[in-house]
């Protein structure tokens, strides 16, 4: 993978990112994370597609081969190389929370990649799957699967960001980021 793509993944997250912070001109996330709407449901398969280009770049570059595309596969190849990526936080300003988009691995499945393949799927019956919450959650994930990509490729944790808050990189271009990804604390 080269540099040029990770630049695009980079844009292409900052518009996905826009649309989620768009949607707080309508709903208060506070007390409402769980409302679902058509915008959330473009909004999180939006992101959990571009999740699954992220796993598959991820495992690439982790393996140095291409791998098969399931989820199993991909849990099994980053916890083998980043376990500690369960640990990386993101701080949502609008809901006042901080959130783990890879916590859940610890002891399981992802909640927000299971109602994105239910919405995907079976709209129809699984339509309230289609939340703020589940929103959130993967375009959190594409934060943090984009900074450890920036970190295996260009040797840096970098990424412009808005909406969504990472203690892992810098608020200037010219400052280091306050915080190493969990994986590369020394």
């Amino acid at each position: 993978m080269n540099a040029e793509i990770l630049n695009n993944s980079w844009h292409y997250y900052s518009v996905v990112e826009k649309d989620l912070a768009n949607t707080s001109q309508y709903v208060e996330p506070r007390g409402q994370e769980n409302v679902y709407s058509l915008e959330f449901a473009k909004i999180l398969i939006l992101a959990c597609t571009e999740v699954e280009s992220l796993f598959k770049m991820l495992c690439s570059e982790i393996t140095d081969s291409s791998v098969s595309a399931d989820m199993a596969s991909y849990k099994g190849i980053i916890l083998g190389k980043y376990p500690r990526i369960v640990d990386a936080t993101v701080s949502v300003s609008r809901l006042g929370a901080t959130i783990r988009p890879f916590g859940a691995w610890s002891s399981g499945k992802l909640a927000w990649w299971d109602a994105y393949q239910k919405v995907k799927h079976d709209r129809g019956n699984c339509f309230s799957e289609a939340t703020y919450m589940n929103a959130v959650y993967a375009v959190a994930a594409m934060h943090i699967l984009l900074l450890y990509l920036s970190k295996m490729i260009a040797g840096s944790q970098s990424g412009s960001t808005g909406y969504l808050q990472t203690q892992y990189s810098p608020q200037f271009l010219c400052v280091r980021p306050p915080k190493e990804l969990p994986d590369f604390e020394s």
